[in-house]
């Protein structure tokens, strides 16, 4: 089998992190990542790498006879059909299923692919491969077409790998990325798939189901890093005790509004978010808080509007709460208006924000559910801002009297 190394493929495999995500639209060639992955590296005595699929009969179907090939290529190695493994020099390669954790349980792990990762069962990377990593300061490869926000960390995971931490990483990948896919069955597929089946299959978008509350976000269109920075920064700000959450962003001369850090806090405070912002975003004093903080205050006899006034904040709030709707309208036209034109953009650094754009989904009135208590935080704070900043107008009919 022919292992051809892309400059994607390249750029995954010599990139330093330790723990690399990968969502791939279908036929991209993840299996062949994987393998290249799993073999890339010396190979030292007594180490094992493993080839994890979600089942054990999944992964002897797609991944063996592949394996198998590459392993017959080179000396020494010996071929052990009934364990569907490789061994030569105390190196042992084999493929896994994750469907018999028990079965994983036990061994030293120095490198590791988890295929499809989207149908993994749940807890097999926390609760079993990891520990199996810690002692080798081993290395895994979580990778596959997303499936809605599946429940096992798979979405989580890639926002970590969007993020600071440099141990972690992340790539997303489209079907055509692959070179495996021709254009006209690409076309194809647009034309046999939903919208939302294609975008999760072929773009290796996460998609769900239910009715976003940022309904016009998409990562594509809204996430990305600036060229520059405008001098030009405000705040938007959610109060809660948990969680407290604020976004700090650039209003550039067009309108055009780019997120481009996020503060979230666990049993805060107002004064403990306003240090933070303080020493976090030293300058800035323009803040859109929700409008709500002006009659109440989550952790103190002042309320939070006064607050942030007596921290130096210039305070723009409505008198009354706009609705929801109102507010969910505003938010999605800076995302992508009628016309097409996008005019508010996320830093992926952002990663709460982008998460609740995502997956916080509306109310049976067209609002934003709040059954959830990890989500909304963020996008209340960025929305706040935009509602206010640049508002829904509406325009009222009058009758003319003859």
């Amino acid at each position: 089998m022919e292992l051809f190394l892309t400059k994607e493929r390249q750029e995954i495999l010599n990139h330093p992190a330790r723990f690399k995500v990968i969502t791939a639209g279908r036929r991209f060639g993840k299996s062949i990542l994987g393998l290249m992955f799993l073999l890339k590296g010396r190979m030292l005595e007594g180490e094992n790498r493993w080839y994890i699929s979600p089942t054990y009969r999944q992964g002897k179907q797609t991944v063996w006879s592949q394996l198998k090939s590459i392993m017959r290529t080179q000396q020494g190695w010996k071929i052990n059909e009934s364990e569907l493994s490789c061994t030569r020099l105390g190196v042992t390669i084999a493929i896994k299923g994750s469907d018999a954790q028990d079965s994983l349980r036990g061994a030293s792990l120095n490198r590791c692919v988890l295929d499809e990762y989207a149908y993994q069962k749940q807890g097999v990377f926390e609760e079993v491969i990891y520990p199996m990593l810690t002692t080798t300061r081993g290395n895994a490869l979580l990778i596959g077409t997303p499936d809605g926000f599946s429940n096992n960390n798979f979405y989580d995971y890639f926002l970590k790998g969007q993020g600071t931490d440099d141990q972690w990483k992340s790539w997303q990948y489209k079907t055509i990325d692959g070179g495996f896919v021709k254009e006209e069955e690409i076309e194809l597929a647009k034309q046999n798939l939903d919208e939302r089946a294609y975008r999760q299959e072929f773009m290796a978008s996460f998609e769900t189901a239910a009715n976003r509350a940022a309904w016009a976000f998409s990562r594509e269109n809204n996430v990305k890093v600036a060229d520059q920075y405008s001098s030009y920064k405000v705040i938007g700000i959610d109060f809660n005790v948990d969680y407290m959450s604020a976004c700090l962003a650039c209003i550039y001369g067009n309108g055009t509004v780019h997120y481009i850090d996020e503060i979230r806090q666990h049993n805060s405070s107002t004064e403990m978010m306003c240090k933070e912002m303080k020493k976090k975003w030293a300058g800035v004093t323009e803040i859109y808080p929700d409008p709500a903080g002006s009659a109440r205050s989550t952790t103190s006899n002042r309320s939070d509007h006064q607050i942030l006034k007596d921290f130096g904040y210039q305070v723009y709030a409505r008198k009354n709460h706009p609705s929801n709707i109102d507010r969910l309208n505003a938010l999605n036209r800076k995302l992508k208006n009628a016309k097409g034109e996008i005019s508010m953009t996320i830093d992926p650094s952002c990663t709460y924000l982008i998460k609740d754009l995502e997956q916080v989904q509306r109310d049976r009135k067209g609002g934003i559910d709040k059954s959830n208590l990890q989500l909304t935080h963020s996008l209340d704070a960025a929305s706040y801002l935009i509602e206010y900043k640049y508002p829904i107008i509406k325009r009222v009919a009058t009758s003319m009297k003859w």
